[in-house]
């Protein structure tokens, strides 16, 4: 099969089948090409238009505040959203900030003196002095006030008072005694004289039973006590907290103080009994009548004694889950000083006796008890 190809002459030009072939693949491959140049030469176009557009671009304006409606009427605050307390490791349990306490107990203390008796009469019989020590238990009730706890101090301590009385368990206490004279005189005499017939064989005022000095001591009913200190919590188990609780205490206390002395003496210049002379009333020979005179003192003092000194107690708080009212076992020990004076001094109007009792400047005391302790509900 021949291919006939028109010359621009006229004249046709006859080509053989395969070159035909190679001529349509040639104008096939013009075409492709020249599409995608154009292509390309319009995308070109489309980048280079479009990028100074975009450049050109401005940027959108933020959007306005929200727009605030004026209030018409005043609003309360928004109550504080509850704060939530801190706890520690161990501490299972929330306290409160106040926590008010009642607590009963007693407090034991040596009551050290030195006592001095001075007879006037007939010195120095039944007179001297003496030192004397008398234990003293009080019952004590009082009560406790502790403040918020310190979270960011070791041991998330608190601030506490304390007050309360004390009442004693004894009636009285004997620091001085010379002689016997709880026994009576023989005979008693509201006048003080005694005349010896010679019959009853008292020759010498020694020989009269029941003289003798003393002294009595007593608390009277009640003392005070109060305290300012500070308390570190220590938890040692689920249940249980331990409180060390040092602090500065004061004590006031007032002491009746009583002394009596009882002593017999005769005139002087003494007289030594001879035998009367017999007479009918008097068939036998016995010593004449000699006078012998009964002296007794009574005389009544009170001191009023302040005492300071620091002081440190242990309490061991059980059940702490229990609620409204949590149970303490304390114990304490005080150290005290005597601020005010330390002797006190009295005597009988009549001028038989005098007395003077002196206590000591220091103390130590000890006690311990129970507390009741107000923690709310939850």
């Amino acid at each position: 099969m021949m291919l006939l190809i028109r010359s621009g002459s006229g004249a046709r030009v006859q080509l053989p089948r395969p070159g035909r072939a190679l001529l349509r693949a040639a104008r096939g491959l013009d075409a492709v090409l020249l599409r995608a140049l154009a292509g390309f030469a319009a995308l070109l176009v489309l980048v280079l238009i479009g990028v100074p557009a975009q450049a050109d671009e401005i940027e959108p304006e933020p959007d306005p505040a929200p727009r605030v409606e004026p209030k018409l009427k005043a609003e309360p605050d928004p109550e504080p959203a509850p704060v939530v307390k801190k706890m520690s490791a161990g501490d299972e349990f929330a306290e409160p900030s106040w926590i008010p306490s009642v607590e009963i107990g007693f407090e034991t203390f040596d009551y050290d003196t030195d006592s001095t008796v001075q007879n006037f009469i007939n010195p120095p019989a039944w007179a001297g002095a003496q030192a004397e020590s008398e234990r003293q238990l009080m019952f004590r009730i009082g009560g406790e006030l502790m403040g918020p706890i310190f979270e960011d101090l070791p041991g998330r301590p608190r601030l506490f008072a304390q007050g309360g009385v004390q009442l004693r368990t004894f009636s009285s206490d004997q620091v001085f005694i010379l002689g016997d004279p709880s026994v009576p005189l023989e005979p008693e005499s509201s006048t003080g004289r005694y005349v010896n017939l010679g019959d009853l064989g008292k020759t010498l005022p020694g020989d009269f039973d029941g003289q003798g000095g003393e002294i009595f001591a007593q608390f009277q009913d009640p003392s005070w006590y109060a305290g300012l200190g500070v308390a570190f919590s220590v938890p040692i188990a689920k249940n249980l907290l331990l409180y060390l609780k040092p602090s500065i205490q004061y004590s006031l206390e007032k002491i009746d103080m009583s002394g009596s002395l009882t002593t017999v003496d005769e005139p002087i210049p003494r007289v030594d009994p001879v035998n009367c002379p017999q007479t009918p009333n008097n068939p036998q020979s016995v010593p004449c009548v000699r006078e012998f005179f009964i002296h007794r003192s009574r005389a009544y003092g009170r001191s009023t004694d302040h005492s300071v000194g620091p002081g440190l107690e242990l309490a061991l708080v059980l059940f702490r889950s229990v609620r409204p009212i949590q149970v303490s076992l304390y114990a304490n020990a005080r150290f005290m000083w005597l601020v005010s004076g330390s002797t006190t001094e009295f005597a009988d109007p009549n001028g038989v006796a005098a007395y003077s009792v002196s206590r000591d400047e220091f103390a130590v005391r000890g006690g311990g008890g129970l507390r009741f302790s107000w923690v709310g509900f939850d």
